[in-house]
């Protein structure tokens, strides 16, 4: 049988409605402990609250609860569609912060974890048993050098239109000071699916009309997707996602997050970089065999690793 494209895994089948309000005041809570957790918070020493040091040396204090508040309110009709399509989990992502700056954190987080024997692969469900992982002792985090050289520059686009020339994406900077990305200031506040695994294919449910996202398919496949009515709203993740999410993940559960064993790879389809050869998309992944996490780079188009490769989004809530 012929592999199906991503355009024909997608139903419109309809769910009825869920009457049920957002829980924010239980998620803000488990969110801004998570980050407390992840050591991602400091105390700011101008504004004398929590927050991160962004990459423009500017201070960022984390969203309060009246804060997210009202950006919920102005997006009610946004909220309360996405609910209902299974976003029901809060992500506060510091995009000011300096990626190279997290990925620090990713190195300590996963070495303390490891120390304390208390790391484990990804479950589906908080039922399933735990099984540990091994780390490694010389590399937590291996990164491809091209990467690690454009990391915190002007050179990758974020949450670009279209993977060419005429990406009519953004600098990292200006996504920062854009409220359609940044509700507040430095920070991305967005909704994602509870999903520690995605979908095989064939294997993703249909919520409020919208098909889950399943592996199996290039990132330009997932992102014109993305770019579809039933998905309004939605974007690719970037690397400050995956890292924020992995951090917060492994110190909610002490669990691993997108190991690639599981088929569960990530696509960051919310960057792109054009270099002389190629355009490429950031991906992480947590690699099992070596007992490391892996970030790295891959073509657009890349159709050889979509086997164990998928993606998610985020529904940002703009201002």
């Amino acid at each position: 049988m012929a592999k199906k494209t991503i355009s024909e895994t997608i139903s419109l089948e309809g769910v009825s409605p869920s009457e049920e309000s957002f829980p924010l005041e239980k998620e803000y809570v488990r969110t801004i402990a998570a980050l407390n957790l992840t050591g991602i918070l400091t105390l700011l020493p101008r504004a004398k609250s929590l927050g991160v040091i962004g990459i423009d040396r500017k201070e960022y204090p984390v969203p309060t609860e009246h804060q997210l508040q009202e950006v919920f309110a102005r997006n009610k009709e946004l909220v309360d569609r996405k609910m209902r399509q299974g976003f029901i989990q809060v992500q506060l992502t510091p995009l000011a912060m300096p990626a190279s700056q997290l990925i620090d954190l990713m190195k300590s987080a996963i070495v303390k974890h490891g120390a304390e024997g208390l790391i484990y692969q990804t479950r589906r469900s908080p039922s399933d048993p735990l099984t540990p992982v091994r780390v490694n002792t010389e590399k937590q985090v291996w990164i491809w050098e091209t990467l690690r050289q454009v990391l915190d520059t002007d050179e990758p686009m974020y949450f670009p239109q279209e993977y060419s020339s005429n990406h009519r994406g953004q600098t990292k900077l200006e996504v920062v000071n854009n409220r359609r990305i940044c509700a507040l200031p430095g920070w991305s506040v967005g909704l994602v699916e509870d999903l520690p695994i995605m979908p095989e294919q064939g294997r993703g449910k249909t919520l409020g009309g919208r098909r889950q996202l399943e592996i199996g398919h290039s990132p330009r496949e997932y992102l014109q997707v993305l770019q579809t009515q039933t998905y309004e709203g939605e974007t690719g993740k970037t690397l400050e996602d995956f890292i924020t999410e992995f951090l917060a993940h492994l110190e909610e559960t002490n669990e691993v997050s997108n190991d690639v064993n599981d088929h569960n790879a990530l696509w960051c389809l919310g960057q792109y970089l054009k270099i002389s050869y190629a355009e490429l998309v950031p991906t992480g992944r947590w690699f099992r065999d070596v007992g490391r996490a892996r970030l790295d780079m891959h073509r657009t188009n890349n159709k050889l690793c979509t086997k164990s490769w998928g993606a998610s989004s985020t529904v940002r809530l703009g201002t």
